[in-house]
């Protein structure tokens, strides 16, 4: 639900009042549907939740009434997605350089006498041999010699496709062609092609943790300038700066991160010139927003090893003899010493969530981490690959151990293609996952009717790993347009071919082909990945963290075990995970105000998942509301009861309870700060898990 919040300082008007109940339910709904500034595909118009129940009653409404309740439920001026999520515009990003990038963070190691250049060449000459190495101090590619047992696929005839270096305990491809950079001067000539052009500034709050531990990650995207001209795509490097920006206040969660949310809105202010734009950005990244550390710094950069610490990664295609030989990402953390004993370094490190390709293989192993890989560690993730069709929700319910990441990423030639080595026959991985998939989601794994099948639930991990995002491929090495990952809207979306941005340009405004360029984006981004991130950052900054299970440990139960969900949510970035529940659940919210989405309605629901899993398949069970506000004199009211039986099953339901009595809504519309709501669920014990989300007041 959308709600003005009381904290922000986003200028949103409240309303005086609609008149009769109908008409402020005429008008929310107008509302709702005056979000077309929100791409329809993420409206989220459940019924009796923004449905309108009759079309006329659009029409029906005065201008007066559409216009004071969108203005009540909407953000001051529309999320423009190429100023608040991605920044491609030459005019802006021209400005970031990596001279000044790699300058500001040796500034902040304290290491006297390095440069930007001789730091940029030592991370270049990771992808050297010891023999051939620049310096000898360098942790390069044949430090660690591979296991030929941990090579997949094995056998190939291709020099260039066997990997003879180790990062992790597994092989990489060494040496590598863009080792060549660690003797070159990219700061020598700003037009050579060899010169590195920051090409897009990326705002990812929508990976910023339940918990706010941080506020997101903060992205700078360099490209090697000779990939602009270069036909053949053998030319070409990227290296991306990710930072991970700490929340200074982490004891208030999420809601710390408030100015750096409101910071990336504002910049699609109409008001805003791009000058204005510009120097903003660069204070962002350079000097920090009042309160927050600046988002270029070393603490930043994977310094502390863990998932939520940021990295380096780059997208190697430079100098190779064919494409597929020649495409690798590769990630690296930045390292560094003491005040009192400077250092700095750039060094290679596993990539993150991107297990091994061997660790799928049916191949016999007496290696543990492919024994337990099997057994254990793939099978629990299972649960939270298939908690959803949203491909922004793919995820792992927690970071990989460390010992199954892979030392880099390629798709090409199948290094990552977990269909390929998985198969198709028989196999203790296989086996292991179709048994998962058959307690969650009942025998039918034929792919159909809301169901995954094992190869769907491989292919998404597949697409979490850096290629499998870049440019996923089926066990054929077909296409993305071919990759099935098993939701609604069809394959994974269509990158532009390894990379998801580009070092090509095109005009900003289709009208005026000679003005001012931006640099182009995959239609993965404009299609699926950026409409999703701006839903993110408008339910951050419209709705309420109580009532929309968005604060961990807020809501506490006697009984059931309670977590967040960040896989099965039908609004905001989690739903409240019912655990193992016994036969009654007390399910208790703390106390919150209402001060913020006044005028209240009369009626509670909530969208509830309801298990496919239950032992007693005849009777599913109960939920009933009570609602306490002390000072109104209210205390543990029954509001209703609801059963079960008929709801879908395996699938969000929108749960309504029936009106509330009218002196608690006046209580309500009071903006009372000790509202408290408590859910009973009444069920067969060990049924679920159950899943709760988006808790509102309407008419």
């Amino acid at each position: 639900m959308l709600f003005n919040r009381s904290s922000s300082n986003i200028p949103v008007r409240t309303s005086s009042g609609l008149g009769s109940a109908g008409a402020w339910r005429r008008a929310r709904h107008a509302a709702l549907a005056a979000l077309a500034l929100l791409p329809a595909s993420c409206a989220d118009f459940d019924q009796g939740d923004g449905d309108l129940d009759d079309s006329s009653e659009m029409s029906e409404l005065a201008e007066g009434e559409i216009g004071e309740a969108a203005e009540e439920l909407t953000l001051p001026f529309a999320i423009d997605r190429r100023k608040s999520l991605i920044v491609t515009d030459v005019d802006i990003v021209s400005q970031f350089s990596l001279q000044a990038v790699l300058q500001q963070l040796i500034t902040q190691s304290g290491v006297s006498g390095l440069t930007p250049l001789t730091l940029f060449r030592r991370m270049m000459d990771t992808h050297r041999t010891t023999a051939n190495g620049v310096f000898s101090s360098v942790q390069h590619c044949d430090a660690v010699a591979a296991n030929t047992a941990d090579i997949y696929p094995p056998g190939s005839s291709n020099p260039a496709e066997q990997p003879t270096g180790s990062i992790n305990g597994w092989p990489v491809l060494c040496p590598r062609a863009v080792g060549d950079e660690a003797a070159s001067d990219p700061f020598a000539d700003a037009n050579a092609d060899s010169a590195y052009m920051a090409t897009t500034l990326s705002n990812r709050f929508d990976l910023a943790p339940p918990d706010g531990s941080n506020c997101g990650e903060y992205r700078v995207v360099f490209a090697r300038k000779g990939g602009a001209s270069d036909s053949n795509s053998l030319q070409r490097n990227f290296i991306i700066f990710e930072a991970r920006l700490p929340n200074p206040n982490p004891s208030q969660g999420r809601a710390a991160c408030a100015p750096v949310v409101n910071f990336w809105l504002n910049q699609s202010d109409p008001a805003k010139s791009v000058t204005t734009r510009k120097n903003e950005l660069l204070n962002f990244y350079f000097t920090g927003l009042s309160g927050f550390q600046p988002v270029i710094h070393i603490d930043h950069y994977g310094h502390a090893a863990g998932p939520d610490h940021g990295q380096i990664r780059t997208n190697e295609f430079l100098n190779g003899t064919t494409p597929p030989a020649a495409w690798s990402l590769r990630e690296f953390r930045l390292i560094h010493g003491t005040s009192g004993s400077p250092s700095l370094n750039i060094v290679p490190s596993f990539v993150k969530d991107n297990p091994a390709a061997r660790l799928f293989s049916p191949a016999a192993s007496s290696d543990a981490r492919v024994t337990n890989f099997r057994s254990t560690v793939f099978p629990n993730v299972v649960e939270r690959l298939a908690a959803t069709d949203d491909i922004n929700r793919f995820a792992y319910p927690s970071a990989l151990p460390d010992s199954n990441n892979a030392g880099e990423s390629l798709m090409i030639p199948l290094q990552n293609n977990y269909l390929n080595a998985i198969g198709t026959g028989t196999s203790t991985l296989r086996t292991n996952i179709e048994n998962k998939l058959t307690t969650l989601l009942g025998s039918d794994l034929s792919g159909t009717a809301g169901n995954l099948s094992v190869d769907q639930v491989v292919a998404r991990a597949e697409s979490l790993a850096c290629s499998g995002c870049h440019e996923p491929q089926d066990r054929n090495g077909a296409p993305a347009s071919a990759f099935d990952v098993g939701v609604p809207s069809g394959p994974f979306p269509n990158t532009l071919v390894f990379t998801q941005t580009s070092e090509k340009t095109e005009p900003i405004s289709a009208s005026n082909p000679s003005g001012p360029r931006r640099f182009l984006i995959s239609p993965a981004l404009i299609n699926v990945f950026l409409p999703f991130r701006e839903k993110v950052m408008t339910d951050y900054l419209l709705d309420h963290p109580i009532l929309g299970f968005e604060k961990p440990g807020a809501w506490t139960s006697p009984q059931a075990l309670l977590a967040v969900h960040t896989g099965r949510v039908k609004e905001g970035i989690s739903s409240l995970e019912v655990r193992t529940p016994a036969s009654f659940n007390e399910i208790i919210s703390p106390n919150f105000s209402t001060a913020g989405f006044t005028p209240v309605g009369n009626k509670i629901s909530l969208d509830l998942f309801i298990s496919k899993v239950q032992p007693n398949p005849s009777w599913v069970g109960t939920i009933e509301v009570l609602i306490s506000i002390p000072s109104a004199g209210i205390n543990n009211q029954w509001v209703g009861n609801v059963v079960l039986n008929s709801f879908t099953r395996g699938a969000f339901n929108v749960i309504t309870f029936p009106s509330l009595a009218a002196a608690t809504v006046t209580a309500l519309n009071a903006a009372p700060s000790d509202a408290k709501l408590q859910f009973n669920l009444n069920v067969t014990a060990n049924s679920g898990p159950y899943y709760l989300d988006n808790v509102r007041f309407e008419n």
